[in-house]
């Protein structure tokens, strides 16, 4: 079983309102669809949910009444972007199903309490690829959450004992220092005994790439093996799955 993480840098414009990277995302999808084996997909929400989140201050849970339209702006949004890659998934030859993590997961006090991974493996089962993404989830205390991606791909890691899982992102992997110097190399491999210098720059509304660095660690201690790519660039996705050389980093404990 492979779990890609198609990150919101790789197929958005963060900095742009509702910006896909439309022929980066059809690319990745061709990509994705040429290596055979198990796969579950996984996407960010990039500039389709992170900007109007913010706005909305929908990491803090439900606060107020203002906040009903953006939870409804968002979800529509993700689910927006979710069809842009399903459809280029199934252009590019792959069966998938749109799983919504907003349908299906619930939170407690900004913890993931439940999510059916069962429901994936069944999928996988009969030769579907499923496809899920960050949403706006229910939270017993907080009446509302931010479900990540790599929320998503760390629960499905420990459920369903994933042999591969890849971080497509738009940086060539982890840096000495992030945001990385100009022209600096991205380590081979990282592990948490490895300092790494964040920079308060680094945060969206679903954490920072501190965040996201132990929480690749944590699946890494699960048992199997973590990547990071750039998906900006042709065939190192590619490259990536089918077990060739390519830059980026990995991921250990």
């Amino acid at each position: 079983m492979m779990l890609i993480k198609l990150g919101g840098s790789a197929i958005t414009d963060k900095s742009i309102p509702l910006t896909p990277r439309t022929d980066d995302i059809k690319r990745l999808a061709r990509e994705i669809a040429r290596v055979p084996g198990d796969k579950i997909v996984v996407h960010g929400a990039g500039s389709f949910g992170h900007i109007r989140a913010a706005e909305f201050r929908l990491k803090d849970g439900f606060i107020d009444e203002s906040q009903r339209e953006g939870i409804c702006i968002v979800q529509r949004d993700v689910r927006q972007l979710n069809m842009m890659v399903v459809e280029a998934m199934r252009e590019a030859g792959v069966a998938v199903a749109s799983v919504p993590a907003g349908a299906i997961t619930l939170f407690d006090n900004g913890r993931m309490v439940k999510f059916p991974s069962d429901v994936f493996s069944h999928y996988v089962k009969l030769g579907i690829t499923p496809i899920t993404f960050g949403d706006v989830v229910v939270d017993k205390t907080k009446g509302m959450a931010i479900c990540s991606g790599d929320d998503i791909m760390l629960r499905l890691a420990g459920d369903l004992n994933a042999k591969k899982s890849f971080f497509v992102t738009s940086v060539d992997g982890i840096f000495a220092s992030y945001p990385p110097e100009e022209n600096e190399k991205p380590l081979a491999t990282v592990n948490t005994n490895k300092k790494i210098v964040f920079n308060s720059r680094d945060v969206d509304v679903t954490g920072s790439m501190e965040r996201k660095l132990a929480l690749m660690a944590k699946m890494a201690a699960l048992g199997g093996k973590v990547f990071i790519v750039n998906g900006l660039v042709p065939r190192r996705l590619a490259s990536a799955l089918e077990g060739k050389e390519f830059l980026g980093t990995e991921v250990i404990i």
